[in-house]
């Protein structure tokens, strides 16, 4: 444990020392991912799919609030949309200007977990949002959990429907949105994927809200099995049985990143726990004080000693004082040193 302590506080030096080249280097890699995803997934606008387009707007996301990462996602994935169905981009422009206002208000922290959204999802590890949400946000942040779900099924809806889409010009409006609800929420792992994120953020922040020892552990561990088990139950009353094996190995890498998210931020030492008491004019107070767990960097301290060697008897003092102090720079602290120790070297030498 100590080790990883130990490693833990050599990385948050190493990061907060290169700060400003890390931090650059990656949103440009966070938002040329997330870009990439989003054009090979849906990739129905030549221009906006390529390559150098990419690239540009991941520089710029580079150099600028890593707000605007989402920004540029969502104006890549509507105009994708774009070309397949008007009535659709809508659907998708809506939902992220509902998703904008919950967004925005979030810490940096949620923020890069929230865009970790889609490329959870292609990893098929998508539980670990909402157990990294749950023990890093509130519970208010299922609201943007819950449409970067529906937004990551919306965008496979448009890719495996785009022919159905594209042909729906003859139908009204009404017929339009009637038609893309009917197909959309005929897909109940998108239903059941939902009801599953949600309550793993809210089981994951209110068990590792409790005063109990080791309640992010345990949230952790509660989270991971809710999610497995409403997605089971999910699969078993559908009948789809053939993604159960992806969906466990999905859910035990989700555990371990939860597990590692808890060593980052809330490593604490329950063997040392305190419990206070005191009062005011108008309450009592009972506290439970958990310390930290952190180990300093040991500090190195180099000590160099000169190399001795036996003095010759046909060795005068000034060749002694000359050879034991060559490496020093000051001349006049030389020659002052020099001839002190000459004096105190031939007063001896009288008294003897």
């Amino acid at each position: 444990m100590a080790k990883l302590l130990m490693f833990k506080e050599k990385l948050r030096t190493l990061l907060k020392q290169h700060e400003k080249i890390v931090e650059p280097i990656g949103k440009f890699l966070l938002a040329f991912v997330i870009m990439f995803i989003i054009n090979t997934r849906v990739a129905f606008f030549p221009v906006v799919n390529s390559i150098f387009v990419t690239l540009g707007i991941s520089i710029v996301c580079a150099f600028i609030n890593i707000n605007f990462i989402m920004v540029f996602a969502g104006v890549v994935l509507i105009l994708n949309v774009f070309k397949v169905s008007i009535e659709m981009a809508l659907i998708v422009t809506v939902l992220f200007i509902i998703m904008f206002l919950f967004y925005f208000r979030f810490t940096k922290k949620e923020i890069v977990v929230l865009l970790f959204i889609p490329i959870a999802f292609v990893l098929k590890i998508q539980f670990c949002i909402p157990i990294v949400i749950g023990l890093m946000g509130m519970v208010i942040s299922v609201v943007p959990v819950s449409f970067g779900v529906l937004l990551c099924y919306l965008a496979d809806f448009v890719a495996t429907n785009a022919t159905a889409l594209s042909k729906t010009n003859t139908l009204s409006i009404g017929e339009k949105f009637q038609f893309i609800s009917q197909r959309l929420f005929a897909n109940p792992e998108m239903i059941i994927t939902l009801i599953a994120c949600i309550a793993t953020v809210v089981v994951v922040y209110v068990v590792r809200r409790r005063s109990i020892n080791y309640a992010w552990l345990i949230a952790v561990l509660l989270g991971t099995l809710t999610s497995t088990i409403i997605m089971l139950c999910g699969y078993f009353v559908v009948n789809k049985t053939d993604g159960i094996l992806i969906l466990v190995i999905g859910e035990l890498i989700s555990f371990v990143i939860g597990i590692v998210v808890q060593f980052f931020y809330f490593s604490v030492d329950y063997s040392r726990v305190e419990r206070l008491q005191f009062e005011d004019d108008e309450y009592y107070y009972y506290v439970k004080a958990v310390p930290k767990m952190t180990v300093a960097a040991p500090e190195v301290t180099i000590t160099r000693y000169t190399k001795t060697e036996p003095v010759s008897k046909d060795v005068t003092p000034e060749e002694i004082v000359s050879e034991g102090l060559s490496e020093l720079g000051d001349e006049d602290f030389l020659n002052e040193f020099e001839n002190e120790f000459i004096n105190d070297f031939a007063e001896d030498n009288q008294q003897d």
